[in-house]
């Protein structure tokens, strides 16, 4: 929300005092404010155990008090086994891994700040299932293949090919070939996906499982102890320092207002060091060199169909391929496939996981289930944090709206933000995000070497 507050900034937070706050009413009016200038700026589980049980909360229901939760030792990945579940070789097993490690470490930092707030992991959860759709590849060259069969535009460049080759003394292209270019551009596109879900594993995960292993038996907040974690953090990851920083608060904090607030602050910060370090990988992965790989394959299939010619002929489709008549139709083919690949692809790619479906993240974000006139839980419908209003009044297009928040080009690290703040904001009460994304619970420690597939 691009909002500011004239008023003087709150007092800090007492966390001594915390427990004898009273709760506060949740906010059911979502209340128009001033705008402020905004700144420059699945299969199975690999671990074979009982399946949790389903979470008995409501969209949207009254914060609970916490009390401190001891977390279950060994029903959550530490840092050890998060560096051992990031060292996988085989990027479809690390995938699933990745994807169960992250929603028990959601569920262990919900036992710690409470599941009526969603955290990170929670949405991390879901978001690395997606991952998983594209570097398992799921039929995708099929489905490429039956798409420009369908295409008026490919079917033009593909005749003008066939003429040319034809005259060459040569067949109509394969289309196999073609499937294999398509095949290769893949496997590409996926690797970068795999490489920046590892990463992002390693680097975030990591961090959290230290958070509940830190925080997971305090009675009480204690700033030296939340000041000895934040300095452990390394000094070039002030956004990680400032979200852990917010969760610490929220652990004891028993507005419910306040607490929600606080849990989104370490959401979207967290959410904007994923997105700022996963830029190279996304680029990587919607700028895969396509139009070099049809290339490469097409000129392999004409010059192998050459050199097959009995001599006179291959000497004369030598001569005629010099002309640059064989280049021209070639690259003008290449053009063409490589734009429907793109399109296609960025379409696939371009898609959220969520408890029951998928969401088209370059469509405006549809309001969640039973919240279609109020668009965000009642906790959230207006924003007293200053330092919350702040990152808002940054990254958010459309200030207490959902319109707009389709991110049309995923390259480009606001229209990401803008999509997930919003996205954040508006499903942090849904409880159905604790799903298990694989119906089984992880068992940890891992071994990497011989992972237990259910």
């Amino acid at each position: 929300m691009k909002t500011s507050r004239t008023d003087p900034r709150p007092a800090p937070l007492r966390t001594d005092v915390a427990r004898e706050a009273p709760q506060a009413t949740p906010r059911n009016e979502l209340k128009s404010q001033t705008p402020a200038a905004r700144r420059p700026a699945e299969t199975a589980s690999f671990f074979d155990t009982k399946a949790r049980a389903p979470s008995t909360e409501t969209l949207g229901g009254a914060a609970m008090a916490l009390q401190p939760s001891r977390v279950a030792p060994g029903s959550y990945p530490n840092v050890s086994d998060v560096n051992a579940i990031a060292s996988m070789k085989d990027p479809v097993a690390r995938n699933l891994a990745i994807t169960q490690g992250y929603h028990d470490i959601s569920n262990a930092m919900g036992d710690l700040l409470g599941k009526e707030n969603a955290n990170w992991a929670t949405f991390g959860t879901w978001a690395s299932k997606q991952a998983g759709a594209s570097i398992r590849q799921e039929d995708l060259p099929k489905f490429f293949m039956d798409a420009i069969k369908g295409s008026g535009a490919v079917g033009e460049k593909l005749s003008k090919m066939d003429d040319v080759l034809r005259k060459l003394g040569l067949p109509a292209l394969p289309l196999g070939d073609i499937a294999a270019g398509a095949q290769d551009a893949l496997n590409k596109v996926s690797s970068a996906i795999a490489e920046g879900n590892q990463f992002v594993f390693r680097e975030i995960g990591s961090e959290m499982a230290r958070f509940v292993d830190t925080f997971k038996d305090a009675p009480h907040y204690d700033q030296a102890q939340v000041n000895k974690f934040l300095d452990s953090i390394p000094s070039d990851k002030p956004l990680l320092k400032e979200a852990f920083a917010a969760y610490a608060k929220a652990q004891f904090e028993q507005d419910p207002n306040k607490k929600a607030e606080l849990m989104l602050l370490g959401n979207n910060k967290i959410g904007l060091h994923e997105q700022t370090q996963l830029t190279p990988y996304i680029e990587r992965a919607l700028n895969a060199p396509v139009k070099e790989t049809f290339k490469k394959i097409l000129d392999q299939t004409i010059d192998a169909g050459i050199k097959a010619l009995p001599f006179p002929l291959e000497q004369g489709a030598k001569l005629l391929k010099k002309t640059g008549i064989v280049d021209a139709a070639a690259d003008a083919l290449v053009d063409t496939l490589a734009g429907a690949f793109r399109r296609f692809s960025t379409e696939h790619m371009m898609k959220l996981a969520v408890p029951g479906g998928a969401l088209k993240i370059g469509n405006d974000l549809p309001p969640p289930a039973g919240y279609e006139k109020d668009l965000f839980p009642p906790n959230l419908r207006s924003i007293e944090n200053p330092e919350l209003r702040d990152v808002l009044a940054q990254l958010d297009r459309s200030p207490d709206s959902l319109k707009n928040t389709g991110a049309k080009d995923w390259s480009k690290l606001d229209q990401r933000m803008n999509y997930i703040i919003d996205l954040f904001r508006s499903r942090q009460s849904d409880p159905h995000l604790f799903d298990p994304p694989f119906g089984r619970a992880g068992r940890y420690p891992v071994a990497t070497s011989q992972p237990r597939v259910s």
